[in-house]
C-alpha cells in the first residue's frame, strides 16, 4: 500500500467507540465530528435521506458512515437508521442531581431525551403527569428524577442545560 492510500484508509476507516476509554482517547476533532454523524442519524430518523441530513447539521455523509455506521442499514440503495447499540456519554437528570453516564444503545438514548423533554414541559406547563411515565425509571444504573419539587428547585437554580443532553 503506498503513503497515500495509507493515509487515507486512517481518515476513513469505521471508528467503533465501545466505551469512556476510546471515546477520550479521540481527539477534539473526532468527538466533533462523531457528535455531528449522530446529530444527522437523528435527523434521518426524522425522514431525511443520509445526504440531506449531513448538510443540514454541517457534516458529511461520508463521516456519518465513519461513526455511526452501527445506527445505519442501507435498504434498496438508500440508507436507513436502525437501532443500535453504540456508546454515548448523556447528561441525566437523577435523583442526585445532573449526572454523566455512559449509555450504549439508541433506546437507552431516546429514553433519556424523552426524560428531558417531559423536564422541559413539566417547566413550562407545571403538568406533572409528564413526569408519571419515568417514575422508578432506572437507565444507567441511576434513578431518573421524577419530583415536581425537586424539578422546580433545579429549574430556579438555573442548573439544567436541557438541550445539551450529551457529554
Amino acid at each position: 500500500m503506498t503513503p497515500r492510500k495509507r493515509r487515507k484508509a486512517l481518515h476513513t476507516s469505521v471508528v467503533h467507540i465501545k466505551n469512556l476509554a476510546e471515546y477520550l482517547a479521540l481527539s477534539d476533532t473526532e468527538r466533533e465530528d462523531s457528535q455531528l454523524a449522530f446529530d444527522a442519524i437523528n435527523e434521518m430518523s426524522r425522514g431525511h435521506s443520509l445526504a440531506a441530513a449531513a448538510a443540514k447539521v454541517g457534516t458529511t455523509p461520508a463521516n456519518v458512515k465513519r461513526y455511526a455506521s452501527d445506527s445505519l442499514i442501507k435498504v434498496d440503495g438508500r440508507y436507513q437508521t436502525k437501532p443500535d447499540r453504540s456508546y454515548r456519554r448523556m447528561s441525566v437528570l437523577s435523583v442526585d442531581g445532573v449526572v454523566d453516564i455512559d449509555t450504549r444503545g439508541s433506546r437507552v438514548r431516546s429514553t433519556i431525551g424523552s426524560h428531558w423533554n417531559a423536564v422541559r414541559q413539566f417547566g413550562a406547563t407545571g403538568d406533572v403527569a409528564l413526569l408519571e411515565p419515568f417514575e422508578g425509571n432506572r437507565v444507567g444504573g441511576v434513578l431518573l428524577e421524577t419530583d415536581p419539587d425537586q424539578i422546580e428547585e433545579y429549574l430556579r437554580q438555573g442548573g439544567l442545560d436541557i438541550d445539551d443532553i450529551y457529554v
